[in-house]
């Protein structure tokens, strides 16, 4: 299976278009700001299970065309909350993971954008 391709604003972030800036490809439209609050047809159950997820989010990647996702896993989360069903946890796992929320996950996304003052920054 193949790796899922990256979104361009994280491979900018890697440096990954230094040597071949040709490669730079633009993404789908969406890419706005990431709104905090929480939609209104939420459920008050899944509302603090947003908050609690758009707190401890990495900012780094996170754009308004994620706002479906978090949205899934804020309702998965306070499923598990009221169920701790173990299917509802895989599916809230895997979910955890699109977002860049579980350990390995994580790693793999840049943790700040480099600056391009320092020459030393992108080694």
């Amino acid at each position: 299976m193949p790796r899922p391709r990256l979104p361009s604003n994280v491979l900018e972030l890697r440096g990954a278009f230094k040597k071949h800036p040709e490669r730079r490809r633009q993404d789908p439209a969406g890419a706005a700001e990431f709104k905090r609050e929480p939609p209104p047809h939420l459920p008050q159950g899944a509302v603090s299970a947003w908050r609690y997820l758009v707190e401890r989010l990495p900012k780094v990647a996170i754009t308004s065309s994620d706002e479906i996702a978090v949205e899934v896993c804020a309702g998965l989360l306070a499923k598990y909350w009221l169920s701790s069903e173990l299917d509802t946890l895989k599916e809230l796992r895997q979910w955890l993971g699109k977002l860049g929320m579980t350990p390995g996950d994580r790693a793999r996304l840049p943790s700040a954008p480099p600056d391009p003052q320092n020459p030393y920054s992108a080694l």
